[in-house]
């Protein structure tokens, strides 16, 4: 097998519920009840799944990632948050400020601090941008994040909407980049709240919020105000795009004059020139074809760990053994594209 480098630009930590608490200051501190909002799917089925994965556990910490990515040579992890994401969703905009400056300094002490490998994303809160901007600030300036996240649903506007240009102003000007990330909860915002398994569920919830807040960020022209903002679109694999960027390029030739004013050209074109990316999945069988419709310079590798359905390091060797991937896009999905994705 080729010796390539790595960096996983999407891998996760699964908060510790009373530690991140206990960083709530007042008067928030007082705060009874669940931190954020969980939805009770079992998506560990009955304990069947993960097989085998010593790394698929609620309370791992930043020592036990060090030695996953010391065994399989990872020189860099990049950690998003899991239940704390759905800050997202909070309706008091108070509140969702204190839990993310609570969820950033939390992260920083235990994960950042034990090592400069680990990397963790920060949070910002989605319903008063201008707050939030200060919150990415003070991450990138004051916590070393490179960059800062949202989930997918929740959301009072979709993402492309201009209530959120202070956000997008301070990462481009700060250089970090903003990760759209993927998630079931909220399945009934996504076209799944009809679902009565979490297979179904699953399926059609990540996907669906991606593509909801993809078509708004580039047809509402957020990469074309913004020309230097990085953005990323994970968790839900890449060969999506030429079928979805085709259907956006023909509604922009017939409506986008009118419709989409600040897209001044096809949305496919605005994606191959601008800072956007997407994580791949190993067994998606498209990869060479939306490589070439994309272009190379848009993908990353993305462990998942450790989440219930990952394939780690059975997607890191699958990927590198591919026959119809050549190995200078090996190397760009592998590393090169996440240290551009991460202003690195």
């Amino acid at each position: 097998m080729a010796n390539f480098p790595v960096i996983d630009a999407d891998g996760h930590l699964i908060e510790q519920t009373d530690l991140l608490r206990s960083y709530l200051k007042p008067p928030y501190d007082k705060r009874s009840g669940p931190l954020f909002h969980g939805e009770p799917w079992d998506g560990h089925l009955q304990g069947t799944l993960p097989a085998n994965r010593d790394w698929c556990r609620r309370d791992l910490k930043a020592a036990d990632w060090l030695q996953i990515m010391d065994k399989y040579n990872m020189e860099l992890a990049f950690l998003y948050s899991t239940g704390a994401g759905d800050v997202s969703r909070v309706r008091e905009p108070g509140y969702a400020l204190g839990l993310c400056r609570a969820y950033n300094d939390y992260v920083h002490d235990h994960w950042a601090k034990v090592s400069d490998r680990l990397k963790p994303v920060a949070l910002f809160p989605q319903q008063d941008p201008p707050e939030a901007a200060k919150e990415i600030r003070r991450a990138v300036k004051e916590l070393g994040c490179v960059g800062a996240s949202t989930k997918t649903v929740g959301l009072q506007l979709p993402l492309g909407h201009r209530f959120y240009d202070p956000i997008y102003k301070e990462a481009q000007d700060l250089g970090c980049v903003i990760g759209v990330h993927g998630t079931r909860n909220g399945a009934h915002e996504l076209g799944a709240g009809m679902f009565d398994t979490f297979t179904e569920v699953h399926t059609v919830a990540f996907p669906v919020g991606i593509f909801q807040q993809f078509t708004s960020m580039i047809f509402q022209g957020v990469l074309e105000r913004f020309p230097k903002l990085r953005v990323a679109f994970l968790e839900i694999g890449c060969t999506w795009l030429p079928y979805w960027l085709d259907r956006m390029d023909e509604h922009w030739e017939k409506r986008g004059k009118i419709e989409t004013p600040d897209l001044k050209r096809p949305p496919s074109e605005c994606v191959r020139e601008r800072s956007v990316y997407f994580s791949v999945e190993a067994g998606e069988k498209l990869i060479p074809e939306t490589l070439n419709y994309v272009g190379e310079d848009h993908f990353v590798f993305a462990s998942d760990i450790p989440h219930w359905d990952n394939e780690f390091p059975e997607n890191l060797h699958k990927l590198i053994a591919r026959e119809d991937i050549p190995a200078s896009a090996k190397e760009k999905i592998l590393a090169k594209n996440a240290r551009a994705m991460y202003n690195l």
